[in-house]
């Protein structure tokens, strides 16, 4: 049994988001190029072969909160969430990174704290009948930042956090995120600590 922070990948198949199911079922040529979870919505980034069409725009807004047009390829949708990004969000687990792996097939790395709270996430796919497979699980040394913590750490620098004056707030950086302020908060907290530990080990 694992009692520090692990990094998990887990496989997804089938996966029950409505943006997928809506290229799915209505053979849009298009893929889901990126996942941002909220507390109760969903955003995609969805990724054309060629020019969106005005009716590939009504086909997304039929299942969709609101819908985006970047440019002639690219396309923000919201959703209200399907139930693996309500399991993800609710559960004591951060996500770190989601790939998209072909059609309704999503790769996530996954932060867990423990034992138990990976426990309980996986209890939550099972009782939703999601099909996942686990496919590595990683313990993280005290003195490594993973991907995300040196992704965020690096995006507060630039936006000003750790000025004197304090140019973004934590709940402005947990929105351009997409993640609630309290996951924000623990994980600039275990990344805090891993660098000043870094430092003091060095001047130590």
């Amino acid at each position: 049994m694992l009692k520090s922070p692990f990094e998990v990948t887990i496989l997804i198949e089938d996966h029950p988001c409505e943006v997928m199911g809506v290229i799915s079922s209505t053979g849009l040529k298009a893929t889901v190029d990126n996942v941002k979870l909220g507390d109760n919505t969903t955003d995609h980034i969805v990724l054309f072969e060629k020019e969106v069409q005005k009716d590939d725009l009504i086909k997304l807004k039929s299942h969709s909160i609101k819908v985006l047009k970047f440019n002639d390829s690219k396309v923000w949708v919201r959703t209200k969430g399907c139930s693996v990004c309500k399991i993800l969000y609710s559960s004591n687990v951060i996500v770190e990174k989601i790939k998209v792996i072909k059609e309704r097939t999503l790769l996530y790395t996954l932060l867990v704290p423990n034992t138990i709270a990976f426990k309980e996430f996986l209890a939550n796919l099972t009782s939703q009948r999601i099909k996942f497979t686990v496919l590595s699980i990683y313990e993280i040394s005290s003195n490594d930042l993973t991907d995300r913590q040196m992704e965020i750490l690096k995006l507060a620098y630039k936006m000003g956090y750790f000025d004197d004056d304090r140019r973004v707030t934590l709940t402005e950086l947990a929105k351009q995120l997409g993640i609630s302020t309290p996951t924000l908060e623990e994980i600039m907290r275990r990344a805090l600590r891993k660098v000043v530990k870094y430092y003091l080990d060095k001047v130590g």
